[in-house]
């Protein structure tokens, strides 16, 4: 998989996608195989229509949607339709969160196609941890948008298909790093044999449009193709959790935080502070509520609030007298303006 430590390396792999779809059925396996290893070559794709398309390299194994309902990918998800695909684990801690936000908000911007015209497929790398019921709770949290399906099976299957798509590292120890994958999306409509693929997190509006261009047909339901959306401001989400550890050369705290809407699942991750002095008197085991931007996939601390736990008792009077105090004095820490 690919790394993405900045635009430079997302476009690298966005060329390397379009390639990949654009010039044959299947890029070559590269990643090593075992001396020992009796595996045999992978068939050619065998052509499914009159004519040879992208799709036909694309295998038709089995999904787990999250609703649990079992799906063939080709057969019942690509034949003849308008996809948006991208791969996703939910206990990712880098690009998965801001990809999956961004793509939210290009879900909304597509919402007179989204379901009819246009269908979603985020597939997890990681099946063995992201079950259906796993997967539905992820969609809930990005506010179970409609047309949108997240998917689950088998491991060798999902990462077969991953090649399939293109979207896999030269170097085989990166392609086996999960956390270095690349937030890219592969678009295409199958009756017209058009296929691309473009970084996540490029400009919203500009991605909505390009994927309606590329994808467009006369059997769209809906005619106009206008894309509604909300100026790309900076995105803001509140989160509540217990410091875990502070590292106060590095700007940054490590947070056991609650699920943050619209963004991640319940985990326990390392975020930059937008300002040192929101580290001051802070302490591991504090609980805390927070407030982070995203710009691309990087999560910054804006706001930190330590609070009283919220298991703790309502009843002031038997509220520890410490807690009380700091739920009572404890006034929000904002970051100051940029110098």
């Amino acid at each position: 998989m690919i790394p993405t430590p900045g635009a430079r390396a997302a476009t690298g792999l966005c060329l390397v996608a379009a390639l990949v779809l654009a010039c044959g059925p299947r890029a070559p396996d590269t990643r090593e195989t075992p001396a020992d290893s009796t595996a045999t070559p992978r068939a050619e794709p065998v052509q499914r229509g009159d004519q040879r398309k992208q799709s036909d390299a694309f295998s038709n194994i089995l999904l787990y949607t999250q609703h649990g309902k079992p799906v063939r990918f080709y057969d019942d998800l690509v034949k003849d339709k308008v996809v948006i695909i991208n791969l996703i684990y939910t206990t990712c801690p880098k690009i998965c969160p801001a990809t999956t936000a961004q793509l939210a908000k290009v879900n909304d911007s597509l919402g007179p196609w989204i379901g009819e015209d246009v269908t979603m497929l985020s597939i997890s790398i990681d099946p063995e941890v992201d079950s259906p019921e796993r997967l539905k709770q992820y969609w809930e949290l990005f506010g179970s948008k409609p047309g949108w399906l997240f998917l689950t099976g088998d491991y060798d299957e999902i990462d077969q298909l991953r090649h399939e798509l293109g979207v896999y590292d030269l170097d085989p120890v990166i392609d086996a790093d999960k956390t270095q994958h690349a937030g890219i999306v592969t678009f295409g409509n199958d009756r017209t044999n058009r296929w691309s693929a473009l970084p996540a997190l490029m400009h919203r509006r500009l991605l909505a449009k390009t994927i309606l261009r590329i994808t467009w047909d006369d059997q769209w339901k809906t005619t106009a193709r206008r894309v509604r959306l909300a100026s790309d401001t900076g995105d803001t989400y509140s989160g509540h959790g217990i410091v875990r550890a502070i590292h106060s050369q590095r700007g940054e705290v490590v947070i056991e935080h609650e699920d943050i809407p619209g963004l991640m699942l319940a985990m326990t991750m390392p975020f930059e502070v937008a300002d040192p002095a929101l580290l001051e008197g802070l302490s591991p085991g504090q609980t805390v509520d927070f407030v982070i931007t995203l710009e691309g996939n990087v999560h910054r601390v804006v706001s930190l609030t330590p609070v009283a736990d919220r298991a703790a008792p309502r009843d002031e009077a038997a509220t520890p007298g410490p807690a009380r105090a700091l739920a009572n004095t404890e006034r929000p820490r904002t970051a100051g303006p940029a110098s």
